[in-house]
């Protein structure tokens, strides 16, 4: 059963639907609050609390608030110290609303005791630290007692525990906030410098008012400050820093208003409606964990617990590793607000998802769409534009390499975005504020597979992104993104320096090395005159503009293979040209470019300085990879042969090579004409008997023999003389012919011939062989010719003299009974068997087998292997007889 999708179940804001969202909702900011001008879902008080998670820590803050103010009881001073974002601003205007517009907002917190009480804040982003109020007067100022505190803010000198008391007693209960004080004391030690202000005053009022809210009966006093310094500033403001949690830390406590998973319910809070049904929730948990489960050590340990299953349910419609990224990596940045940065970032990525409607059960890394201009601005400003490129190159636009990957791969690469998927999730796994960057296939898995989604795609996708984009480098199996090049970018630059004549030479060096001896070689001729007109079997290679399919390469193959200089060719049947395919010749080209690239850099030493040292051995490796895959290259493009049949040159198509097999080009040249019996090695006599010889002409020598085959088109050659110089000999001792050596007739008898020796038919060699021998007186008184030790091919075995038939008449019948060591069986089927079949013999063969062993045989050996191997080949046992002892 399907997955629901995520939209199908959750609901988002209406803002975010309609496609209307204002990013100032997640700009908290509580002066803002206090002037009126924040937008409605800040300055409404019902809609603030309607959209806002209470988490534990905010519970615990307001129901501390509120003790001390109704009580007296809690702590008097508070605070907040949190990475920038980590919902500070969120918590204080959270405590201005419940204290203004208690009665409004009571209905919220049934558990929370009504207080009358009021409230001043003081925000350092918003105070003129030159001409306007102090922070003393300004809390003075909301407080309605202002007059007390003049002439003190004015000077702008603190006012000192006795006065501040003096208002504290005359207000009654009283909150006080203070929001961004390092900023305004950042910019008085800016101002001091000019008009010689002190900013000294301002620890000292912090320190006096901390106190004089701590020795009151119900006053509470809540400041925020930053757990590190942003980068804008300087050495004096993180020693302000310093002082400033050293003079609060006095007599603080604090609190932290966001924490852990509470996240999830913080972000679903602001971003959704409604989230769907339990149900729901829990049948997308549990798919995933039972995913991770099957998966096992191929994905993080963490996921596997029974605790992530619980994880998933409290971030839906988001993956947790999503959020998790984006809190604890991009919030680690000073210039990311934590929670209001990845709120920000979230409600963009729902709002272009559900635009698109984006069939997944839940919000993972990656499919977040980086052609989104506004999401993409939003990570590009904490780490740079220069990461404008290193997006459009890589991840996401016109021309990037994952998307085209996709493209290219098909199947569930194109379906599920695969390549582009991993190179987002990669994306934003590696930026950190910290030390802590980069990710692992692990976590890849985690953040791309979903249902429908093989797991076993992700290795094989990364080592293709490894191997295709610019900027994605690995570093013992952690994957990030950097704006430095990585060795793809590298060799690609330098590919763009590779002529196309370094190619060609490159190309027709590697031919030279990898042409071989199986015939004489010619490479890239220029004419006719360049390839000599000779017996020897020759391999002519062209050059790459003569492509298999083209009519200047017709030509000049028809020109090759008729002249030989400014003469006919004679021997054009001992010719073979071997042309290049034009579409495999683009790949080679690539390759042999990619090659040259590789071996340029890694003898450039300005160019090694200049990739990551983890890229040496990946040079190293790539360079032997494609040392191994130019021949395969060579060999699948150079995969056009032609060769003379009677109607003329005719096109073979050696077709693909074996992968990883170790030959040359003229060896496979040799073996394709051998596998289709255009190159013989090995010919039997009545090959010769039926091709060569006539009735008309019975006579020929073995060179006239062998230049027939090298001038005859179509005719099949043997693969040397020393093929038909054996052929001939067992065609004479076989009396298929007979050699004339002057007078003598040799036939039925071992010879040795060589090129000049005269061949003559059987026939006639019989007949003249006849002639010339002498009469003897057989048993009966006939006279017959006789002829001594003729080798029948029955092993070694030489069977004395026999009668020769006379002209004109012939044995119609044989019968042989012979002892033969079994270790010369396979002499008969060669022989004996295959000449007589040659006659068109109806050939019998009975088997007599007699078998002794002192050890005995078994029945295994008897029944299974002997008697069944009998049955298979179809033999009929007319005796089987066995003997014990």
């Amino acid at each position: 059963m399907a997955l629901p999708i995520w939209w199908q179940v959750a609901t988002p804001h209406k803002d975010i639907r309609e496609g209307k969202l204002n990013e100032a909702i997640f700009a908290a900011d509580l002066g803002n609050v206090i002037l009126g001008n924040a937008p409605l879902e800040y300055k409404d008080a019902n809609l603030f609390f309607q959209k806002t998670y209470l988490t534990h820590g905010l519970k615990q803050l307001l129901e501390n608030v509120f003790s001390r103010l109704k009580t007296g009881k809690g702590d008097p001073v508070i605070q907040l110290q949190t990475p920038f974002g980590g919902g500070k601003t969120h918590a204080l205007i959270s405590l201005y609303h419940l204290i203004k517009h208690n009665k409004d907002v009571r209905h919220f917190f049934p558990d929370l005791p009504g207080v009358q009480a009021k409230v001043a804040a003081f925000v350092g982003t918003h105070a003129d630290a030159v001409q306007g109020r102090t922070p003393w007067g300004e809390i003075a100022y909301q407080l309605g007692q202002y007059p007390i505190v003049e002439e003190h803010d004015k000077k702008r000198i603190s006012p000192g525990k006795e006065r501040l008391h003096q208002i504290l007693d005359t207000t009654g209960p009283t909150l006080i906030l203070m929001d961004e004080l390092l900023e305004y004391i950042v910019k008085a030690n800016r101002a001091e410098k000019v008009e010689q202000i002190t900013q000294g005053q301002t620890l000292a009022f912090l320190q006096e008012i901390s106190e004089a809210v701590a020795a009151s009966e119900n006053s509470c006093l809540v400041i925020t400050l930053p757990a590190s310094i942003l980068e804008q500033y300087d050495e004096s403001a993180e020693r302000a820093l310093h002082q400033l949690q050293k003079v609060s830390g006095r007599v603080e406590t604090v609190y932290t208003p966001v924490e852990g998973i509470e996240i999830y319910e913080v972000i679903r809070k602001r971003l959704f409606e409604s989230i769907g049904s339990e149900k729901d929730r829990k049948a997308v948990a549990q798919s995933y964990f039972n995913l991770y489960q099957q998966l096992g050590i191929d994905v993080p340990a963490s996921v596997r617990e029974i605790q992530y299953r619980e994880k998933i349910e409290r971030a839906y419609p988001f993956h947790p590793e999503l959020i998790d990224v984006l809190y604890e990596r991009w919030g680690s940045f000073t210039t990311f607000q934590r929670t209001r940065g990845v709120l920000r970032l979230l409600a963009e990525v729902v709002a272009d998802l559900y635009k698109r409607k984006v069939p997944t059960p839940l919000i993972q890394s990656s499919i977040l769409n980086l052609n989104n201009q506004t999401l993409r601005r939003e990570f590009i400003k904490h780490i740079g534009n220069e990461y404008e490129t290193v997006i459009g190159a890589d991840i996401a636009g016109p021309n990037a390499k994952a998307p085209k990957i996709d493209k290219e791969m098909g199947s569930e690469y194109e379906k599920y975005s695969i390549a582009t998927g991993i190179a987002t999730s990669v994306f934003l796994y590696s930026f950190s504020g910290s030390e802590r960057k980069g990710t692992t296939l692990p976590w890849i898995r985690v953040a791309l597979l979903r249902e429908g989604i093989p797991s076993t795609i992700v290795g094989d996708a990364v080592t293709k992104l490894e191997e295709e984009l610019w900027y994605f480098h690995s570093d013992r199996k952690q994957y990030m993104f950097k704006n430095q090049p990585n060795l793809n970018r590298v060799i690609v630059d330098r590919e763009e320096t590779i002529t196309e004549q370094q190619i060609q030479e490159t190309l027709r060096d590697l031919l030279q090395k990898y042409a071989g001896r199986g015939f004489e070689v010619y490479l890239w001729p220029q004419t006719s005159s360049d390839i000599p007109d000779t017996k020897n079997l020759k391999l002519v290679i062209l050059d790459p503009s003569f492509t298999q399919d083209s009519s200047q390469t017709t030509q000049r193959v028809n020109e090759l293979f008729e002249k030989a200089g400014t003469g006919f060719r004679v021997y054009k049947n001992a010719l073979f040209i071997l042309a290049i395919d034009a579409n495999h010749y683009m790949s080679l080209a690539r390759s042999l470019r990619r090659y040259l690239a590789l071996k340029e850099i890694q003898n450039d030493k300005s160019i090694l300085q200049t990739i990551p040292k983890e890229s040496f051995e990946e040079l190293k490796h790539r360079l032997k990879e494609i040392e191994k895959e130019v021949p395969f290259k060579i060999f699948t493009a150079y995969r056009h042969l032609s060769l003379m049949e009677k109607s003329g040159a005719t096109w073979k198509d050696l077709g693909i090579p074996t992968v990883g097999a170790q030959t040359s080009i003229s060896e496979r040249v040799k073996q394709y004409l051998k596998d289709n019996e255009r190159i013989l090695s090995r010919l039997t006599p009545k090959y010769i008997l039926d091709k060569i010889f006539s009735n008309e002409n019975e006579e020929k020598t073995v060179a006239e023999i062998y230049e027939l085959a090298l001038k005859t088109p179509g005719m099949p050659i043997p693969e040397s003389i020393n093929v038909l110089y054996q052929t001939i000999q067992e065609g004479v001792k076989n009396k298929f012919f007979g050699v004339k050596e002057n007078k003598t007739i040799r036939y039925g008898e071992t010879v040795s011939v060589d090129e000049s020796s005269l061949i003559i038919s059987g026939s006639k060699a019989q007949q003249l062989k006849y002639q010339e021998e002498p009469e003897e007186t057989g048993e009966k008184g006939k006279k017959q010719k006789t002829t001594e030790n003729i080798d029948t091919r029955s092993g070694d075995e030489t069977i004395g003299p026999q009668p020769i038939s006379p002209p004109g008449r012939f044995t119609k019948q044989i019968e042989i009974r012979a002892k033969i060591p079994w270790d010369r069986l396979s002499s008969i089927i060669q022989g004996v068997i295959r000449p007589l079949n040659e006659k068109g013999a109806n050939t019998e063969i009975i088997v007599e087998i007699k078998a002794d062993s002192k050890e005995g045989f078994d029945r295994t050996t008897l029944d299974v292997r002997v008697k069944e191997t009998l049955v298979q080949i179809g033999a009929t046992i007319e005796k089987w007889e066995e003997k014990r002892d």
